[in-house]
C-alpha cells in the first residue's frame, strides 16, 4: 500500500496516523502513550495523533496540547458519533469509548490505512518500523492475546461454534492494531462488527474485541508478539506455559517493543505491581503532567465513581434497548 500525500508533510517527513481513543479518566495515560511514541519516532517521521474525543475536559485537552507543542506532533482532534454505539454493551470500567476503534474509517475518511493504539501502553521501539509493514489483503495486523488465547478457550468466543469458527484459532488483542481502512470500507466491517455486538449481547465478554474476532477471524495478519506485551505473560515463567517458543517468549518479555497495561493493574492505581511502572512515570515527568502520581484515596474515589457511572450506562442501555422496536 503506498503512502498518500496526506502522509507526507511539506518538509518531506513522512507522517504516521495513529489514532487514540479516550474519555477524561484515560487523558494522563494518554500523555504518557504519545511522549513514549514520540521517544522513539525514527529520523524522517512525525506523528499525527488523532485523539477520539470521548469526554475529555477542557484543561486536559489543553495540558495534551501544550506537552507537545514543540514535538514532530500533530494533534488532530476527532468528535465520535455516538448514536451507531449508543445501544452497544457497556458494563464495569468500559464505556462507550471502547468502541471508537470501529468508527476510525469514517473519522479518517481519506486515509487508507492508521495504527491504532490503546492510551494504557507505552511505546519502546520505533513505530515507523510497524507502520511499514506490509498489509497486503488484511483487514487488520494484531498479536495473539496472552491471556485469551484461542475463540475456543475458556473466555473466547462463547459461540465459536455457532459462527463456524475452528475450535484453536488464535484470538487476537485489540490494543495495537494496523488497519486496512480501504478494505474496512469496502467491506462494511464496522457495521458488520457492530451489528454483531448487538445481536450477540448474552455472548459478549471483551465488547468490541470480540465482536473483531468474530467477524475477522480470517482475514487478520499476525504481528511480531514483541508488538504488544500483555500483563499475562509476565505471569508465567517458562515458554511451556505461553504460546510461544522459548525464543520468542524470551524476546517478549525482555525486549517488548509495545508495553500494554492491559489489566486493572495501572500505574496510575494506586500500588500497582507491574514491573514498567517506573518507566511509565518516567513518560508522564517529561508532559505537563509532571509529578502527578496515584494515591490510595484517588484510587478509591475513583471506584466509587466508576461505579455510579457504570450503573447509570447500564440503566441508560437497558433503556435504549426497550425502546428498539
Amino acid at each position: 500500500m503506498a503512502p498518500s500525500k496526506r502522509d507526507t508533510d511539506p518538509n518531506g517527513e513522512r507522517r504516521i496516523p495513529v489514532v487514540y481513543g479516550v474519555d477524561n479518566r484515560f487523558a494522563m495515560p494518554l500523555a504518557a502513550a504519545i511522549q513514549s511514541a514520540l521517544d522513539h519516532l525514527g529520523q524522517g517521521y512525525s506523528l499525527d495523533a488523532h485523539i477520539i474525543d470521548g469526554g475529555l475536559s477542557a484543561s486536559n485537552r489543553s495540558r495534551i496540547a501544550r506537552s507537545f507543542e514543540t514535538r514532530p506532533c500533530r494533534l488532530v482532534w476527532l468528535r465520535p458519533d455516538g448514536v451507531p454505539l449508543a445501544s452497544l454493551k457497556v458494563g464495569g470500567a468500559i464505556t462507550v469509548a471502547t468502541y471508537y476503534r470501529l468508527l476510525i474509517p469514517r473519522l479518517l475518511p481519506t486515509h487508507s490505512k492508521a495504527i491504532y493504539l490503546d492510551a494504557d501502553l507505552i511505546v519502546q521501539h520505533d513505530l515507523s518500523e510497524l507502520w511499514n509493514l506490509p498489509i497486503r489483503d488484511h483487514h487488520l495486523l494484531a498479536v495473539q492475546d496472552q491471556g485469551v488465547r484461542f475463540v475456543s478457550g475458556s473466555y473466547g468466543l462463547q459461540n465459536y461454534r455457532a459462527l463456524g469458527i475452528p475450535e484453536g484459532t488464535k484470538y487476537f488483542n485489540a490494543g495495537v492494531l494496523v488497519l486496512n481502512l480501504e478494505r474496512w470500507r469496502q467491506d462494511h466491517t464496522d457495521d458488520a462488527i457492530m451489528d454483531y455486538v448487538k445481536r450477540q449481547h448474552e455472548y459478549i465478554r471483551f465488547h468490541d474485541q470480540d465482536g473483531l474476532n468474530a467477524i475477522l477471524w480470517r482475514s487478520w495478519g499476525e504481528l511480531d508478539p514483541r508488538w504488544n506485551q500483555m500483563p499475562q505473560i509476565l505471569q508465567v515463567r517458562t515458554a511451556d506455559e505461553s504460546p510461544f517458543d522459548e525464543p520468542t517468549f524470551r524476546r517478549v518479555i525482555d525486549s517488548p517493543y509495545i508495553i500494554h497495561f492491559a489489566s486493572a493493574d495501572k500505574p496510575w492505581r494506586f500500588a500497582c505491581r507491574h514491573p514498567a511502572t517506573k518507566q511509565f512515570f518516567q513518560y508522564v515527568d517529561r508532559t505537563k503532567y509532571r509529578g502527578v502520581r496515584p494515591s490510595r484515596w484517588g484510587t478509591r474515589l475513583s471506584d466509587v465513581s466508576g461505579a455510579v457511572r457504570s450503573r447509570v450506562r447500564r440503566l441508560l442501555h437497558a433503556i435504549a434497548q426497550a425502546s428498539e422496536p
